[in-house]
């Protein structure tokens, strides 16, 4: 400890913490995704289709988002397309472009997949509103310098966001939708998002 009782190095304890709760993360969904024969990354591009736009649902932005190489999501297309998970599809607005969707199949587990964060939902519903909302803005702040540093490459933040103004600390502010936004109400994944710069 330094003075004040403060720990030596915080950063670096946060980080400790951080990578603690993304593997622990990561095994819950490595189990979820073995139950249902998929990989991490199938059970992933499931969700990110589920999701819905953004990103759109071409292979190249599919890659992006989830930060792997575009032959990489298109043997996972063409794995969960076998399975009846997905569909490829013309896009209407440029015929030489393939459209991933769900198919029916993949739809019904894609509703299921989303019960599967309830124990991690509810260990964050476990701490008061205020400790969630700080989490929420603190979160978002490490997401920020993660793509200020280069190690994320999308984030459709509020605080990565070009419409997005802090005007006196933690009262937030939107001028594209011209209102203020609470410190629980600052999105994590924006439609309307615009890149700073």
């Amino acid at each position: 400890m330094t003075s004040g009782d403060r720990p030596a190095d915080l950063p670096g304890r946060i980080v400790a913490a951080l990578d603690r709760l993304a593997r622990a993360q990561r095994a819950h969904r490595q189990t979820v995704a073995e139950r249902h024969s998929l990989t991490p990354l199938q059970l992933d591009l499931l969700r990110v289709v589920a999701d819905g736009a953004p990103p759109e649902p071409v292979v190249g932005q599919l890659a992006r988002e989830l930060a792997v190489s575009q032959p990489t999501v298109t043997d996972a297309v063409h794995t969960l397309a076998r399975k009846g998970l997905l569909a490829r599809r013309r896009d209407p607005a440029d015929a030489r472009r393939r459209v991933v969707e769900l198919a029916p199949r993949g739809a019904a587990l894609a509703t299921e997949l989303q019960q599967v964060d309830g124990p991690l939902r509810d260990a964050v519903a476990a701490l008061d509103p205020t400790a969630q909302e700080d989490t929420l803005r603190s979160l978002l702040g490490l997401i920020a310098g993660f793509v200020d540093a280069g190690v994320i490459t999308v984030a459709r933040t509020c605080l990565t966001c070009r419409f997005h103004k802090e005007l006196v600390p933690g009262r937030h502010h939107c001028t594209l939708l011209a209102m203020d936004l609470a410190r629980g109400d600052l999105r994590v994944d924006c439609p309307e998002h615009v890149g700073v710069g």
